[in-house]
């Protein structure tokens, strides 16, 4: 099975200058987590719904400002002729739950876990690959949770 078959092909691609309120408001809209960023007609990075919270809600940005300064410049692609196994390998070996798709240098698409999980046979490497990007280094925190009866 190759890349094009199960990619989505309705990207949505954002400008650089458009604030972090427009850009969650479009990720609602359309029920996405991910937006490539362009400037000057090349995509100069992504932006998550992970990447509003963690980097740009926590550490209290105007919703006022525009993403470029928050965008992640690591852009990995995927011919649109590769394999699914060459995908989740890429996938994780860059702890990536989705990837752009391209033809040479045009933008076709964006293939995504669940894309793959929707339409692979192979479970083995889905699980595998999931498993490597959610992967959690041991908590060596010394706090304990307890939870008493009450709420049992």
């Amino acid at each position: 099975m190759k890349v094009k078959e199960i990619m989505s092909k309705n990207l949505i691609v954002c400008s650089s200058d458009i604030n972090v309120v427009n850009i969650s408001n479009i990720m609602k809209k359309y029920n996405i987590g991910f937006i490539p960023i362009e400037k000057n007609k090349k995509i100069i990075g992504v932006v998550t719904d992970r990447d509003i919270v963690v980097n740009m809600i926590t550490n209290k940005i105007s919703y006022k400002n525009n993403i470029e300064s928050y965008v992640n410049n690591k852009v990995i692609k995927i011919e649109e002729e590769s394999s699914i196994s060459e995908c989740l390998n890429l996938m994780k070996k860059n702890k990536l739950k989705r990837l752009i798709v391209v033809n040479g240098e045009k933008i076709v698409g964006v293939i995504s876990i669940s894309d793959i999980v929707n339409s692979y046979d192979n479970s083995y490497e889905i699980i595998d690959t999931i498993k490597s990007i959610w992967s959690i280094e041991k908590n060596d925190d010394t706090y304990k949770t307890e939870i008493d009866e009450f709420y049992l």
